[in-house]
């Protein structure tokens, strides 16, 4: 403004400048927002991609130099053998191969996967650098896990507030089965993630998609051979008849496909499977029986295995024509009795138990609101303490170690415990309030 009061000639232009700068933001805020959902989208996949970028960076420069290849190794030559000379993944060709590879292994290096995982294998096969691609099936491993983590929580509806959640990742991803099973690239979190999927899938009422996923985690058949047993059956009680078919077709397709490429391949697989429970016997609970009392042998493996699925199939006939809740808690129960029947198991399987973990948390946080949480916290820092506590004394912390038999029972017996006594408060405690069974009736 001038002595005479006049504004000025910038003073006269600020407001239009203004007018015009309001004008141009409301644009391009208008813009962003009606693109938001594209941009936020756009945002994430690159968000993944870079953080991908910096998982496999760290695997192949402080990972893969530590060792642990007998898990992956095998994979990726077994593979190989496969895609450049149409081989058999199971002769002495491919253990020859793997052996270059662990040249310090005790065991032959077999490839204990079915045919028709060749595929999921096969694109990091055609990586020619093992390191490479061991690195970035590291990393894909990873996403699995952290996949796993938080499908167990969508699946069990369970929302712990921010230091809950802190705990529970920390104790998730540092549990002894995460972290082995992502060290040495056991598949068994690829099979853990689409048996996670599935059981999301049926608690929302999906059932034609959680029988595909259901299907396709026979990746690792004797991780989920039992659970699919039930999978089947409940469908079937149900009459959800197009889970139970897509799951029987999802099985067939994959098994029919590798029949038609390889026609005897399960004859070479099964044989591999018998040679590996030798070497790595006892690799159960009901294994250890044998070799807890050498005397009566296979007897005494048969009746504990026996023993343990009568006693699922109990559970099972309970549980049929019951209601997706009775169903989670039921497959929670099938998944932890899988580590203790006689299948050949390994820690690495038992990263699946963050399923029932889960549960029994939610459960918890419902039935005593915040002491309920306090409850949570304090068993994920005992079971988390004593799992590398007990691995420790027993093998050492060598990753790459073979299991014990007293870790490959420790982590199961603790979620049975956990499982029957949420069930035990849930279904019989006279003071239970209605109010406490929300969580029950949400899943």
């Amino acid at each position: 403004m001038d002595e005479n009061g006049k504004l000025t000639n910038q003073q006269t232009i600020k407001p239009k400048c203004d007018t015009i700068s309001n004008k141009f933001h409301t644009i391009i805020g208008e813009t962003l927002r009606s693109r938001r959902p594209d941009l936020l989208f756009l945002g994430m996949i690159l968000l993944v991609l870079l953080l991908a970028v910096g998982v496999t960076w760290f695997n192949y420069n402080f990972l893969v130099p530590l060792g642990g290849d007998e898990v992956f190794a095998p994979i990726w030559e077994a593979s190989q053998l496969v895609l450049e000379d149409n081989g058999n993944p199971y002769t002495p060709q491919a253990v020859e191969r793997s052996s270059i590879l662990l040249s310090d292994s005790p065991n032959p290096p077999r490839f204990l996967y079915p045919y028709y995982s060749i595929p999921v294998f096969a694109p990091f096969a055609m990586i020619t650098s093992y390191s490479m691609a061991r690195a970035v099936w590291m990393t894909v491993m990873f996403g699995c896990l952290v996949g796993l983590i938080f499908t167990a929580l969508a699946l069990t509806r369970w929302q712990p507030h921010a230091f809950i959640m802190l705990v529970y990742l920390v104790f998730a991803l540092g549990s002894i089965a995460s972290v082995r099973a992502f060290f040495l690239g056991n598949p068994a979190l690829l099979a853990s993630i689409f048996v996670g999927f599935g059981l999301l899938l049926v608690v929302q009422e999906r059932y034609g998609a959680a029988g595909v996923f259901f299907g396709l985690s026979i990746i690792k058949p004797q991780m989920v051979f039992l659970l699919l047993v039930f999978v089947l059956l409940w469908a079937v009680s149900k009459r959800y008849l197009q889970m139970a078919g897509s799951m029987v077709l999802t099985v067939l397709i994959l098994v029919g496909g590798a029949v038609a490429v390889s026609p005897i391949w399960f004859v070479y697989y099964y044989y591999d499977l018998l040679e590996f429970f030798k070497e790595t016997f006892p690799a159960s609970f009901a294994a250890a029986v044998w070799a807890w009392l050498p005397d009566v042998g296979p007897l005494a493996m048969g009746l504990a295995a026996l023993g343990l699925f009568i006693w699922l199939l109990v559970e099972w006939w309970r549980a049929l024509g019951k209601d997706s809740r009775w169903f989670l808690w039921t497959a929670s129960l099938t998944l932890t009795v899988s580590c203790l029947v006689g299948l050949p198991s390994s820690i690495s399987n038992q990263v699946v138990l963050l399923v029932p973990l889960a549960l029994v948390f939610s459960l918890w946080s419902q039935r005593f609101q915040g002491q309920g949480n306090t409850l949570s916290v304090v068993v994920m820092i005992l079971l988390l303490g004593i799992d590398w506590l007990a691995y420790g004394l027993t093998v050492g912390f060598d990753l790459s170690a073979p299991a014990n038999l007293l870790m490959l029972i420790l982590r199961p017996a603790a979620v049975l415990l956990l499982l029957y006594w949420v069930r035990y408060w849930a279904l019989n405690s006279v003071r239970l309030k209605v109010s406490h069974l929300e969580a029950y009736r949400r899943l």
